[in-house]
């Protein structure tokens, strides 16, 4: 027998966007199915880090305890490699404990991450259907019909409400002609477990090469002696220059040995998997009639580092009013949902936007080497200016980015960078000894290079790309006008009932 029964609303995917978003229902005392194809616990390739943000949510859905977060290492600081080189090493600066956020993170594997939260949801009353796959999705008048399947054969649910949090290859999302597929904002990533891990289980470790530009590693220490490794690239740039992300990853192992001290031993003790994710800038239009996306199928993951479960979760409990505003009313066309596409926006577009207006720009292999030597130098600034590193080290993963002050930052660290390199050029050649070759002068001959290879390789990409630039410059509005990150306060309202 299949799956069967009539519901308010179908959740179709369980990961931490759809348990949230069931929790955020059921607490209302709506009836909510959860349909999710796997059998928990499952793997799911992720680097398993859990931000402050996010472990705010996971405090207030009451689930910390089964999660046992208090005996996990609390991630406070980050090493951050360039090559060999280590530019930073320090605490995250921008862990400050403010608005109920604690000041660190935590690593939680996915397999018990996304089943704590899954039963937590089940708890407060969602229904769970596992292992078992969507099918189809239909509307017909105000009902929506989700077609399932199972070991045991297939069945049918209904509801007026649907919601895709069913991931990259969202089916509800291609049901309402909304998937996904724009590569130029689809990160691909590798992903490994290692024991025999050496390292500070209170340090993170990310690492930047060229040959993986644009993208980053990672090892993330998960507690006795064990650690999530891995990396992740730009779909767009693999399939352009014919990079295996599956070689790049095997590389990136091989170096860490010798680069990381701490991992000189490690070894491999599960298989590398492969995964996909959808960033911010892909977002064209997230509700339809009968419902909406959320997580990784409404591609809520952030551009410059590729972290999508507290935004996953975020864009549940945002969207969760809406559905309910909805179901008050009895009201379920499209317009009826275009609400959560404003409170989503108000809430993430401050931040998103700028972010994904600079991952817009990094975005040219080309310009790596330009990139990765600006980047180094802002972590290098950042290990020695504490204000630096508090501001401007959010774009490499904080919830309160803050595009003003960041922009501030940043050109005004262009302007004496410009200034200390040129009169620097100045007395090297009254001196009779040329022009250097590195400092701002070498800075600008990458960027000329780069920009030279980049219009030889292939002018009619590049004129795109300088395009795409323009128009993601054009959307900052929202970054700079408002005052405050509505991140910083989270996604919970006064008089949710949450």
């Amino acid at each position: 027998m299949g799956t069967s029964g009539k519901f308010d609303v179908i959740v179709a995917g369980g990961g931490p966007s759809g348990a949230a978003m069931a929790w955020a229902l059921a607490k209302r005392g709506i009836n909510v199915a959860v349909i999710e194809r796997s059998t928990f616990p499952r793997e799911k390739v992720c680097g398993d880090f859990v931000e402050p943000a996010g472990l705010r949510i996971i405090a207030r859905m009451g689930c910390g305890e089964a999660l046992g977060l208090s005996e996990r290492p609390a991630i406070d600081r980050v090493r951050a490699y360039y090559g060999p080189h280590i530019a930073y090493q320090n605490d995250v600066a921008y862990y400050e404990g403010e608005a109920g956020m604690p000041r660190h993170g935590h690593i939680v594997p996915r397999d018990q991450l996304d089943h704590g939260l899954l039963e937590n949801a089940a708890k407060a009353g969602a229904r769970v259907f596992y292992g078992t796959s969507v099918k189809s999705v239909t509307r017909d008048g105000e009902m929506v019909t989700v077609g399932t399947k199972t070991k045991n054969g297939s069945g049918e649910l209904t509801a007026p409400v649907v919601v895709g949090a069913d991931g990259v290859q969202s089916v509800v999302a291609n049901a309402f002609g909304l998937r996904r597929d724009d590569k130029r904002h689809i990160g691909v990533s590798q992903r490994v477990y290692l024991e025999g891990v050496e390292m500070d289980e209170d340090e993170a470790c990310i690492w930047f090469d060229d040959d993986h530009y644009p993208g980053y590693g990672w090892v993330f220490p998960t507690g006795g002696g064990r650690a999530n490794a891995g990396m992740g690239m730009l779909s767009e740039t693999c399939e352009r220059f014919d990079i295996s992300v599956q070689q790049c990853f095997r590389e990136s192992m091989d170096r860490l040995k010798y680069r990381h001290p701490g991992c000189e031993k490690a070894t491999m003790m599960t298989k590398p998997l492969g995964g996909a994710v959808h960033m911010y800038g892909a977002i064209e239009r997230n509700h339809f009639a009968g419902g909406l996306l959320v997580g990784d199928a409404g591609a809520f993951v952030d551009p410059m580092t590729a972290e999508g479960i507290t935004q996953g979760m975020e864009s549940s409990i945002i969207g969760s009013r809406t559905i309910a505003d909805c179901l008050e009313r009895g009201r379920f066309e499209e317009e009826d949902f275009a609400r959560y596409e404003h409170d989503f926006r108000s809430y993430f577009d401050h931040g998103m936007l700028y972010l994904s207006f600079y991952a817009t720009m990094m975005r040219n292999r080309h310009f790596g080497d330009f990139f990765l030597s600006m980047t180094r130098q802002g972590f290098e600034r950042a290990q020695h200016d504490r204000e630096f590193a508090r501001v401007s080290g959010t774009g490499f993963g904080g919830c309160n980015v803050q595009p003003a002050a960041m922009a501030a930052q940043i050109w005004s660290g262009i302007a004496a960078h410009i200034a200390e390199g040129g009169a620097g050029a100045i007395q090297d050649l009254v001196a009779g000894r040329g022009m250097p070759l590195d400092g701002f002068v070498g800075d600008w001959n990458l960027w000329q290079s780069a920009w030279r290879a980049s219009v030889q390789d292939d002018r009619a990409w590049h004129m795109s790309w300088l395009s795409d630039i323009v128009r993601a410059a054009s959307k900052l509005g929202p970054s700079f006008t408002q005052r405050e990150n509505p991140r910083l306060r989270g996604p919970f309202e006064t008089g949710d009932g949450l």
